[in-house]
Order: structure tokens, then C-alpha cells, then sequence
């Protein structure tokens, strides 16, 4: 969908043509799932995260400037939906992680593993994306499961393309510190930038 096109749905929601904000949500529902699944750690929270940044994009519609892009905006207000969920005391506790990390994850090889083994090493990776900070959970999700470069990644979370690589670097290192720490060894090809 071109900037255009989400620009003219957008000025016919303003307008109260609320069934024009329906295309914007299909445009976009499913990355924002994978990226609220991956920073939450659950496919319960990261739906109802979703849900309210859809919500609260739609009535914040009248405050995006005339020409500003429509997904990095969203993507902003998904992100602090998420991190005010990851401070909640209500996610505390939740565990919950999909196959996809285990199977997409750098360190983790599941051909010729059993069941258990794939679980063992899901609950390997979830207490290494638990370790992390947010900042740093959020950059590793969007460079590694969402295959965004570093530019992008800036651009969406506004802040300098250094400060991404930085993140990206430590949440690396932190990641491989604890799943190191739990017996487990880089495989070849680790991912980089």
C-alpha cells in the first residue's frame, strides 16, 4: 500500500468513514503480531497489545501530520503498548514462547532433535530473551525476526542507527553470554548485521 493510499484512508477516517481504517489493520496486523509476540513472550498479551495500539492509533489519527508515514507512527505507539505491558505486573510471570524462535533462532539447531529437546531449548532461549532489557529484546526481535536493518530499526524507533547497532551488539552478546551459561555453543553462520 503507498504512503498515498494509506494517506487517503486515513483522511476518510477523519472524516468518520470508520470502515476505512480496516485496510490499515490489515496492512499491518500481522507484523505487529510477530513483533508484540516476540517482545511479550505471549500470543495472548502480544494480541491484546495489538489490539489497543490499533485502537489507540484510530483515535490519534487527527494528531499524525498530513504526509507523515502511517507505519512508523503505528509502530511506535505498538511498541510503548508493549512495553507498558512488560511492566505491568500482570505479564510478570506469563511464559510462552513460540516454535519459530527455537526453529529461526541462531543458536538453536532442531533438525534431528526430538520433542523434548526442542522444548528444552525454547525454555533455553525464552530465559535469554528474559534476561534482556527491553530496548535490547526489541532490537534483537526487529534485526532478527522481523530481518529489518539497521536503518529501518532506527527509523521506526527514532532513534540513530549507531545507538541500533550498539543495542543490537550488546543484546547479542547478553544472549550468547546466558545460553552459553546454560551449555549451549554457537552454531556456524551465526546471523550478524
Amino acid at each position: 500500500m503507498s504512503p498515498e493510499s494509506e494517506w487517503t484512508l486515513i483522511r476518510q477516517c477523519r472524516l468518520g468513514r470508520h470502515d476505512a481504517f480496516k485496510p490499515l489493520v490489515l496492512r499491518y496486523q500481522g507484523e505487529a503480531l510477530a513483533v508484540a509476540e516476540a517482545l511479550l513472550l505471549d500470543p495472548d498479551e502480544a494480541a491484546d497489545a495489538v489490539q489497543d495500539a490499533f485502537v489507540r492509533a484510530y483515535r490519534g489519527l487527527g494528531r499524525l501530520s498530513e504526509g507523515s508515514s502511517f507505519g512508523p507512527w503505528f509502530r511506535a505507539i505498538l511498541r510503548n503498548r508493549c512495553l507498558d505491558r512488560l511492566r505491568s505486573s500482570a505479564h510478570r510471570g506469563r511464559e510462552s514462547l513460540t516454535e519459530q524462535i527455537v526453529r529461526d533462532h541462531a543458536w538453536v539447531d532442531p533438525v534431528g532433535t526430538d520433542q523434548i529437546e526442542r522444548d528444552q531449548l525454547a525454555a533455553s532461549v525464552r530465559r535469554g530473551l528474559r534476561s534482556l532489557s527491553p530496548a535490547h529484546r526489541e532490537v534483537l526481535v526487529l534485526k532478527e525476526m522481523d530481518g529489518l536493518g539497521y536503518a529501518e530499526i532506527a527509523v521506526a524507533l527514532g532513534i540513530p542507527e549507531g545507538t541500533v547497532a550498539s543495542r543490537v551488539y550488546h543484546a547479542r552478546a547478553a544472549l550468547r553470554r546466558v545460553l552459553m551459561g546454560q551449555g549451549m555453543t554457537a552454531m556456524e553462520g551465526e546471523s550478524s548485521r
